[in-house]
């Protein structure tokens, strides 16, 4: 499919940035409310295995990869840039061809959500079973419950506990990965650090986003943390990390959504906003108190709802903002 060539033909003016994107004036900003249309190349197209167009302007974003439907979004958008009726018609009907005629070309774009069935620690239960089920639970169980109340996770009945004592796991919370309402893996914090001992032990897919699910939900934005229990504090995506393969990219970029990135508040935050800066993502830097160092600390303190409220608020991407917060709020 020559979407991309067709985008290219007729973009006027069109000009490559040092990170790939390919600017245009926005021709959408009057459909969005704007008195008038971008003047300052303020859209942006990305060309990889998702096609994704972002206008940070007036917020406009549409996309598209192989093994889906052309979608009224981008329709909407090539009309704008010129792309002739019949044209867009062709590129409707190629794209229907190939998500009935080329299940090969599906599959290989499907690949980064399409995950197989993993098994947790031997003998895990839900810690809530544990406790509640036993007139006298394990130690270590226990242990761990404590942990999960004193943080105020109240959605702690998500959890696993296991007494197997390899890595550690009976002195360990285990959050399962879900995909497709299976288990596709898992990730693990000891409670009591210990020298030696990793702190997290997990088993994640190549591609995985914790919570991924929520890229689909009728929300216009997606939030990134890097930890698990930030993400589940505020119905979040985990980047599991400070880091995003391009798979993980793609597969936020056609969620279609605006993307906001909460880094944590220490070192490793900063590379999570390197790569929110290559995509034209926001960053946000809520006013949190200096004690508080990722969304987690900030639910326990402010509660979910006002958490929520001040990240969206303070979600930014104004390149000269994000470089001042990054220096001054995150790696101090």
């Amino acid at each position: 499919m020559n979407l991309q060539s067709t985008i290219m033909a007729h973009a006027v003016k069109m000009k490559k940035t040092p990170s790939g994107w390919h600017t245009i004036n926005c021709p959408m900003c009057t459909t969005q409310g704007h008195a008038r249309n971008d003047s300052r190349h303020r859209g942006g197209f990305k060309f990889s295995d998702v096609t994704s167009y972002h206008c940070f302007n007036c917020g406009y974003k549409a996309s598209f990869s192989p093994g889906r439907l052309l979608g009224k979004k981008m329709q909407s958008l090539l009309g704008s840039i010129g792309v002739p009726d019949q044209k867009i018609k062709e590129l409707q009907f190629e794209a229907m061809r190939i998500k009935d005629e080329e299940p090969e070309v599906v599959k290989r774009y499907q690949t980064v959500t399409d995950f197989s069935e993993k098994r947790l620690p031997s003998n895990a239960k839900l810690i809530d079973e544990v406790i509640h089920g036993s007139y006298n639970p394990p130690a270590d169980a226990v242990f761990v419950y404590k942990y999960l109340m004193d943080r105020g996770l109240d959605f702690y009945k998500k959890f696993y506990w296991s007494p197997d004592p390899f890595m550690k796991m009976n002195k360990r919370v285990i959050v399962p990965f879900y995909a497709n309402k299976k288990i596709v893996g898992y990730t693990s914090r000891i409670i009591a650090e210990e020298e030696n001992v990793p702190k997290y032990y997990s088993d994640v897919q190549p591609g995985y986003l914790y919570n991924f699910d929520q890229l689909h939900n009728d929300r216009k934005y997606v939030i990134i943390t890097e930890g698990v229990l930030d993400a589940l504090g505020i119905n979040a995506v985990s980047s599991l990390g400070n880091k995003l393969t391009q798979g993980q990219i793609d597969v936020i970029n056609s969620a279609g959504k605006t993307v906001i990135v909460c880094p944590d508040r220490d070192k490793s935050g900063s590379s999570l906003i390197d790569v929110a800066t290559e995509n034209n993502w926001y960053v946000s830097f809520p006013d949190w108190k200096s004690t508080i160092k990722d969304c987690a600390d900030a639910v326990k303190l402010y509660g979910r709802l006002h958490t929520l409220e001040s990240i969206i608020e303070s979600a930014t991407n104004n390149m000269a903002k994000i470089q001042i917060f990054k220096k001054i709020g995150v790696t101090e």
